[in-house]
């Protein structure tokens, strides 16, 4: 049972201006011109390449997450006539924001609330970014994102019509779709059937057919690149088994949080809809309202990653966006003053959370300045220009080498590379006959390598 009072009325003037101006001001205020690639960037864009050269995405390397992200980028790629060592990081990162469109037009379906509140909030997800720093990052996350909010979106429409309403359908469809993006999204489904089971009453009817029929379809579909890689469907249970080893902290590759204040601010944003929905709209706890199944989701997922030892600010990008889509809209109709406090708190907290949210391993800048040196480099070598990685996860170097002939780990040319990069494990500098030595530091007290530069050379590299 819903609130027929909030669902009636139209947002008010003042509280258009406001949410107005708060979305301005994050965007005047947080813009900050897009930096080096990151490290989970940079493995997305490699898939991609690989995948545009025939490798097949169910025997890719690093095929521990879905292929969507790297599809779509093909399809950018031949829409554009972009190749993937073309494609800058403005670029990669446009394809991107798309979906973050798609994630604020997911308000504009919903039902029982006014357009004025629906495209003020589709506005403010787009001005803000969906309010986090990483809104834009050429990273699976967002795609995911925007599946499971337009899910949660065409249920609810769903719910206006008849079991037979093709949005069950939809609903699927977009689950589908975040399934085939991440397997982390099988935990966001069965956290938001838990939200239907505490908010809605169960009625076995055709509505779950056609649900299921979009889930399994798109799944297939996406998973499958187009029903053209139908390994890909069992590579699906592989990356749920490896995910279930690292979310656990079994495995080599779990992230330990270095610091919990992104949960922190995650969990004030919460806080903010939920005095939104009871303090400032005065409403009984106890009775339905349009907003409590978009944030009972995120709240669930909130848990749902806090609870396990495995932790990146990427994890929390579905705990900003789903309330922020799909609940804001509810909670801006009736009195100006009410939105008058909701939207700048929101704009605040995420402002504070900002720093936080965006300390996530971030690429060094040095990378930019090696770029150019390589570049000055390869340019003076000619033909016969190579360079050689030894250790290390490399990560991002395959992009910003792109251009470039590289052989990683050992083999037998390496020793004769006019560019080489030595694993660093301590502060020894090696001594390499023949070699100049200097150092680059891809993040901040992460990798960092030995840099080694053919004799005769050293003053091409530096700029000199």
């Amino acid at each position: 049972m819903t609130d027929a009072t909030n669902q009636t009325r139209e947002v008010s003037r003042l509280g258009l201006i406001v949410v107005a101006l708060a979305a301005l001001f994050w965007s005047a205020v947080s813009f900050v011109p897009p930096g080096p690639m990151h490290a989970d960037e940079a493995v997305q864009w490699s898939l991609a390449k690989e995948l545009s050269e025939g490798t097949p995405y169910s025997t890719h390397q690093d095929k521990f997450h879905g292929p969507t992200l790297a599809t779509v980028l093909l399809i950018s790629a031949k829409l554009t006539g972009t190749a993937p060592v073309d494609m800058t990081e403005h670029y990669l990162r446009s394809v991107v924001s798309i979906f973050l469109g798609l994630m604020a037009g997911a308000a504009l379906i919903l039902p029982g609330v006014g357009r004025s509140g629906r495209y003020a909030t589709a506005a403010f997800v787009v001005l803000t970014g969906g309010c986090t720093p990483f809104g834009y990052y050429f990273v699976q996350e967002m795609l995911l994102v925007a599946g499971i909010v337009w899910g949660v979106a065409s249920w609810m429409r769903a719910e206006q019509g008849p079991p037979a309403s093709g949005w069950w359908s939809l609903s699927g469809v977009a689950f589908g779709f975040a399934l085939a993006c991440k397997v982390t999204a099988a935990a966001y489904l069965v956290l938001f059937l838990l939200a239907l089971l505490v908010l809605r009453r169960f009625v076995p009817d055709r509505r779950w057919f056609g649900f299921g029929l979009g889930l399994i379809g798109a799944w297939v579909f996406f998973q499958s690149v187009g029903f053209t890689d139908f390994r890909g469907l069992a590579t699906w249970w592989l990356q749920l088994a490896r995910a279930l080893g690292v979310a656990s902290g079994r495995s080599e590759d779990t992230l330990l949080a270095v610091s919990l204040s992104p949960w922190g601010w995650a969990a004030a944003w919460l806080m903010v809809f939920a005095l939104a929905r009871g303090g400032f709209s005065r409403g009984a706890w106890r009775s339905r309202h349009e907003a409590d199944l978009p944030c009972m989701v995120a709240g669930l997922v909130f848990l749902f990653h806090l609870a396990l030892p495995y932790k990146t600010p990427w994890l929390l990008l579905l705990v900003f966006s789903l309330p922020l889509t799909i609940a804001l809209p509810y909670l801006l109709v009736g009195r100006g003053f009410r939105v008058a406090a909701l939207a700048p708190a929101l704009v605040i907290v995420a402002l504070m959370a900002k720093a936080s949210l965006s300390s996530h391993s971030p690429t060094s800048d040095a990378v930019l300045r090696f770029q150019a040196q390589v570049a000055r480099l390869a340019e003076a070598h000619g033909d016969k220009f190579f360079v050689a990685v030894d250790g290390g996860h490399y990560w991002p170097l395959p992009y910003y080498l792109r251009r470039y002939p590289v052989g990683y780990g050992d083999f037998p040319q390496a020793a004769k590379a006019p560019l080489r990069l030595i694993y660093a494990t301590d502060a020894s500098e090696p001594a390499v006959p023949g070699y100049g030595v200097s150092s680059l530091t891809l993040r901040e007290g992460g990798d960092r390598y030995w840099v080694l530069v053919a004799k005769g050379h050293e003053s091409v590299f530096i700029g000199k």
